[in-house]
C-alpha cells in the first residue's frame, strides 16, 4: 500500500502500542508487556471479539529494524496455532510502500465447538484487510501546528 507519509511516520504507528485498538478493527483490549513503545520481545494479549465471544490472541514483538521493518509472531495459547505478520517499509518520491504479509493457523482446539471456524476465518481476513487501511490513516494525519491544539 502506498502511504503519504515516510517510512518514519509508518514505523511510528506501528510501533506505538496505544494504536493496536484502532489496527485491528475488532480488538477489544490488549495488554503490552512491557508498557509502552514497541521493543524486541515485548508481549501482547490482544482480546478481539468474535460475534459475541472474546476470543485471546497472544504476540511477541521478534523483529525491529527502525523505519523499515516489524515482526510479530504467536506466542503459546489464544486463537493461533502459528501466527506471523510482517511490515516492510520502503520509501518512494512522497512517502513510503507499506507491504504487510499475514501467515497463520488456527487453533482447532481453542475454536473447537463454540465458535464457527468459517466465521473465525472470516472475521479475521477482514480485520487483516482493514489493518493496511488504518495504518495508512493514522500515518498520514497532519499534526495541529503548534499553539492551535489547546
Amino acid at each position: 500500500m502506498e502511504i503519504s507519509a515516510t517510512p518514519k511516520q509508518v514505523y511510528d504507528v506501528l510501533t506505538n502500542t496505544a494504536y493496536i485498538i484502532k489496527i485491528f478493527r475488532d480488538a477489544v483490549s490488549v495488554e503490552v508487556d512491557p508498557p509502552g513503545r514497541s521493543v524486541l520481545g515485548q508481549k501482547y494479549h490482544l482480546v478481539s471479539a468474535a460475534g459475541r465471544r472474546k476470543i485471546d490472541i497472544f504476540l511477541e514483538v521478534t523483529e525491529l529494524v527502525p523505519d523499515q521493518k516489524v515482526v510479530t509472531t504467536q506466542r503459546p495459547g489464544g486463537l493461533f496455532k502459528s501466527f506471523r505478520q510482517c511490515t516492510t517499509l520502503l520509501e518512494r518520491p512522497g512517502g513510503a510502500v507499506a507491504e504487510t504479509t499475514f501467515e497463520y493457523e488456527l487453533s482447532l482446539g481453542y475454536i473447537g465447538r463454540v465458535l464457527n471456524s468459517v466465521l473465525v476465518e472470516k472475521l479475521i481476513r477482514e480485520n487483516l484487510s482493514s489493518y493496511s487501511t488504518a495504518v495508512k490513516s493514522l500515518a498520514e494525519l497532519v499534526p495541529l501546528p503548534a499553539g492551535e491544539n489547546a
